[in-house]
């Protein structure tokens, strides 16, 4: 064996562990976009390399919806609507589908999720009043009509799609890379999010914290098993105001009271199978009902729920049947 060919032979093994060394760090690397949008931010994760095209899709995704349901852009699609006096509106394809599943979850909850309390929010301070003097009617309805992708709108009252529009967001996201093959991510805009596929061959496995800690611990790790799974949360233990008087405003309203919610609940998480925009939209109309309404609806309507209650000022954290069915958990205690 002369110099020349174990020369050649050192250089061909050095390749294959080089080769084997990147194949193992590409197996292992997360791939992280993200960025700033709707007062939040927003983070897409993968195993999977993520293109300069599909990073420049995603953001038109983000913007799009933005422009549909933003009630701080006096332009966007659901803005003009509620500035204009008009009951009838032909409207968009994303916008359609936001109140289509809006109107089901209103239905469902007994109309403790309500998306046209826009003019309380904005008087609460929560979006903005553009200039104007914003009286809400306590009457708030409206009607679609699917034959010609049409809203009536029956009141004066203002939408609010702000406890939707990021689900719709994540879950528009989660369409766009299932499409383009990139199956295993994480996506989160503002703590919506959706677990997919795997993470380098291990599940995604998701945080949920606890609200009494002032570190962001997780008192709760939900583990994707290689699927499909959208968490939504809700809670007012960090997005509150006080009034001149010191009472507790609450970006959430409960529609029977039309006032911001006052009850035991501090955090709700809805985990489902089916959508993201749909566990967004639950997680506010079960922090609106209280914790023994929400339990009942989410065992009738066979959701995974997970409430955490302050039972004198500890947590006390109670879960809907399908939650134990379905939800790989860990509790830290």
């Amino acid at each position: 064996m002369n110099r020349q060919f174990i020369s050649k032979l050192l250089a061909l093994l050095a390749g294959i562990a080089l080769i084997f060394v990147a194949y193992n760090h590409n197996q292992n690397s997360i791939y992280i976009i993200n960025g700033n949008a709707y007062g939040t931010t927003w983070s897409v994760k993968s195993s999977e390399y993520i293109g300069d095209q599909h990073k420049e899709n995603i953001i038109n995704i983000i913007n799009r919806i933005d422009y549909v349901a933003s009630n701080y852009k006096e332009n966007s699609e659901i803005s003009l609507i509620n500035q204009n006096t008009n009951n009838f509106h032909f409207v968009s394809d994303d916008l359609f589908n936001i109140l289509s599943i809006a109107k089901e979850v209103e239905l469902q909850s007994l109309g403790f999720y309500n998306i046209l309390l826009g003019k309380i929010s904005s008087n609460l301070g929560f979006s903005p009043t553009f200039g104007k003097e914003l009286v809400h009617k306590k009457n708030s309805s409206f009607k679609l009509n699917e034959k010609n992708q049409s809203l009536e709108k029956l009141s004066s009252n203002w939408f609010d799609l702000s406890s939707i529009a990021k689900g719709y967001a994540v879950q528009e996201i989660h369409n766009y890379l299932v499409k383009e093959k990139l199956v295993n991510h994480l996506i989160d805009i503002g703590g919506e999010i959706i677990a997919n596929g795997n993470n380098a061959g291990k599940s995604w496995k998701i945080g949920i914290q606890n609200p009494f800690s002032i570190s962001d611990n997780a008192s709760i790790i939900v583990d994707n098993k290689f699927k499909f799974l959208a968490i939504a949360s809700s809670g007012e233990y960090r997005n509150y105001k006080s009034d001149k008087y010191g009472n507790k405003l609450t970006h959430t309203i409960n529609p029977k009271t039309l006032k911001s919610i006052d009850n035991e609940i501090v955090s709700v998480s809805v985990i489902s199978k089916k959508s993201a925009t749909y566990a967004d939209a639950y997680s506010t109309a079960f922090n609106a009902m209280g914790s023994e309404l929400a339990l009942k609806i989410a065992n009738k309507e066979d959701i995974a729920l997970m409430l955490m209650i302050n039972a004198n000022d500890n947590v006390e954290i109670l879960y809907s049947n399908k939650w134990y069915d379905e939800i790989l958990w860990v509790k830290y205690l």
